[in-house]
């Protein structure tokens, strides 16, 4: 049998409980910022007529819905 003082015994539960309580914090801080990204990815601004927009699609340069103007995708950069 392994033997271990009371105080010994609640230290390695405290670690153990903060050990688990960062790993969910870390876990949940890089799934907030991959979901950020991709929002970000559809996210587009006309640089004619200003108007805020989305785009699903595959295209490099998707056409602005209210002027035509077509619309250079901005590169992802994390700050």
């Amino acid at each position: 049998m392994i033997r271990v003082a009371l105080s010994q015994l609640f230290i390695y539960y405290l670690i153990a409980i903060l050990t688990g309580l960062l790993a969910i914090w870390v876990f949940g801080d890089w799934r907030r910022k991959r979901k950020e990204k991709q929002a970000r990815r559809f996210h587009l601004v006309c640089n004619i007529c200003g108007i805020s927009y989305e785009d699903r699609t595959d295209d490099d340069i998707p056409p602005c819905p209210k002027c035509g103007a077509r619309n250079e995708r901005a590169t992802l950069r994390d700050l």
